[in-house]
C-alpha cells in the first residue's frame, strides 16, 4: 500500500516547466543497495531489475550517437565551487529528477527525456505516466550534485567500451552515476566507489566522467583498456575540462571530437585564474554549443541542456534548449521547484 502510494506521488509529480524542461520528485524505493549487491553488466540485468521493483522496462541506451558533451570546474568569485555542464545529444526536453533515499543523499539529477520516450515520436505526459515510464528515473541521471556538493557528470568517448573482469561486481554507466550521488560525500569517496566495481559501458561506446565536490576537489575518471585512471586537479593542472576525447596517455582518441571546446574553454579560464562567476560560467557553456544534424542517422543534434553546478550553494543555474535567455535556478533541498533566475 505504502508503495502504491509513493508510485502514484511520483507519477503525478511529473510536469511540464515550458517546451525544453520536464520536473519529476522521486517518490519510490528504487532499491539501489539490492541493485549493486546482484551487480549490473548490461542494460538487460538493469531492465529485469526494474521490472520487478517498480514496474518499468524503461532504461536508456545512450550508445547510438550524437552523444558529445562538454564540462570543466571553476571557483566563483565569493569562493563558491563549480562545475559547468553541457549535454549534447538528439534534439529533446530534459527532465529535472530529486530523489531523496532512506539510505542515501537527497540528490537533484538532470535526463534527457528521450530516455523515457525509447524511440516513440510523439511523447506526452499521460502516456508516461500510463505506461510508468518515468519510474525508471533515477537509473536515467546524465549528471547532478547531491546534498553534500558531489557532483558528477558523464560523457562520450567514440572508443572501444570498457568491459572490466577483474572478479568485482559489475556496473553500468548510469547505476554508477546513481551510486556516486545516492552515497558519495566527496570527490574521493567516488573515486573509491567506481573502483570498487568492474565496469560495463555501453554498447560500442566508451565513457568518461567529471566530478567535483564542496571541498573544491576536481577529478576526471576514465577507462583506457579496461583500466581505471584518475586525473585529479593539482597546483600544475589548474582546473580540469573534458569534452570528448582522452586526456590519460595510452587512450586511442586523443585530441579528436571536442577539441576545440576543450580548448575555449581551458583559455578561458585561464585568463580568470578559473575565478568566474556563474553567469559567467553559463556564457561560456553557451560557447561550446552543438548545433548540427548527424549525417547517419540524420537527427538534429543541439546542446540540450547547460547546467552550471554549484557544490558549495547545492544548487544549479540551468538552461535548456540553447536558450540562453531563460535561465532556472533549482537546489537539492526544495524539490519540484524550478525557479527563473535572474
Amino acid at each position: 500500500m505504502k508503495e502504491n502510494i509513493a508510485k502514484q506521488k511520483t507519477l503525478s509529480s511529473f510536469r511540464q516547466i515550458d517546451d525544453n524542461i520536464w520536473s519529476l520528485v522521486y517518490e519510490n524505493d528504487y532499491g539501489l543497495d539490492e541493485l549493486l549487491t546482484k551487480g549490473v553488466g548490461n542494460i538487460m540485468d538493469a531492465v529485469l531489475f526494474l521490472q520487478k521493483k517498480v514496474r518499468t522496462a524503461i532504461m536508456p541506451n545512450p550508445a547510438h550517437g550524437g552523444f558529445a558533451c562538454s564540462t570543466f570546474n571553476a571557483r566563483t568569485p565569493e569562493g563558491n565551487y563549480l562545475l559547468g555542464r553541457n549535454f549534447d545529444y538528439k534534439k529533446a526536453p530534459c527532465t529535472v529528477c530529486w530523489t531523496a533515499p532512506e539510505k542515501g543523499y537527497k540528490s537533484v539529477s538532470i535526463i534527457d527525456t528521450t530516455f523515457f520516450i525509447h524511440g516513440t515520436e510523439h511523447f506526452s505526459l499521460k502516456n508516461a505516466k500510463k505506461h510508468h515510464r518515468v519510474m525508471g528515473a533515477p537509473y536515467m541521471a546524465m549528471d547532478g550534485i547531491n546534498e553534500k556538493g558531489l557532483s558528477i557528470a558523464v560523457l562520450e568517448i567514440k572508443s572501444k567500451a570498457t568491459k572490466q573482469d577483474t572478479g568485482k561486481k559489475p556496473i553500468i554507466t548510469t547505476v554508477a552515476i546513481r551510486a556516486a550521488l545516492d552515497k558519495c560525500a566527496t570527490v574521493d569517496e567516488a573515486v573509491e566507489l567506481f573502483s570498487e566495481y568492474d565496469m560495463h559501458d555501453s554498447i560500442f561506446i566508451n565513457y568518461h566522467y567529471q566530478l567535483a565536490d564542496a571541498e573544491g576537489n576536481s577529478a576526471i575518471i576514465e577507462y583506457v583498456n579496461n583500466k581505471m585512471h584518475v586525473i585529479r586537479q593539482n597546483e600544475k593542472n589548474e582546473n580540469l575540462a573534458l569534452t570528448n576525447y582522452f586526456l590519460t596517455e595510452g587512450g586511442d582518441n586523443h585530441d579528436g571530437r571536442g577539441y576545440d571546446r576543450y580548448s575555449r574553454i581551458k583559455k578561458t579560464l585561464r585568463k580568470s585564474d578559473g575565478i568566474i562567476t556563474e553567469n559567467s560560467a553559463m556564457t561560456l557553456l553557451s560557447e561550446c554549443v552543438l548545433d548540427y544534424t548527424h549525417k547517419l542517422l540524420k537527427h538534429p543534434v543541439i546542446t540540450l541542456w547547460s547546467a552550471v553546478y554549484n557544490c558549495s550553494e547545492k544548487s544549479v543555474l540551468l538552461c535548456a534548449g540553447m536558450d540562453y535567455e531563460k535561465k532556472y535556478r533549482l537546489s537539492v533541498d526544495r524539490p519540484g521547484e524550478i525557479i527563473a533566475a535572474e
